[in-house]
């Protein structure tokens, strides 16, 4: 795995594909969204999955020369946790509209 923002947690790649197979909690849909108003964001995302802890969860990591955020699914607590260097923001159902708000938050990564 390459050096990323998640540091040293142990993290297996997976394609998309595979996690889609593998990931059956809230909040995958927010891929689609990515990949439909943001297909540049979505064509680098690399998809992991914990192996050490939180083995259910789906991370997803997006990296270039400038900026890096990552987009962490737990199905357990149904929550999205969207985060950089500077942010962490964690979304759930009770958000009016989960899945503006989270492409917004995407958005604001890209300016900051």
């Amino acid at each position: 795995m390459d050096d990323n923002i998640i540091g040293n947690s142990k993290l297996q790649e997976e394609t998309f594909e595979s996690s889609g197979i593998r990931y059956k909690g809230f909040g995958f849909e927010i891929f689609e969204h990515i990949q439909e108003s943001l297909p540049f964001i979505f064509e680098n995302l690399k998809f992991y999955q914990p192996i050490e802890y939180q083995q259910e969860d789906l991370i997803a990591i997006y990296k270039n020369s400038e900026i890096e955020f990552g987009i962490q699914l737990d199905p357990l607590i149904e929550v999205t946790i969207l985060w950089n260097d500077k942010q962490h923001i964690e979304i759930s159902f009770f958000s009016e509209n989960y899945y503006i708000e989270s492409l917004d938050i995407i958005k604001s990564f890209l300016t900051s």
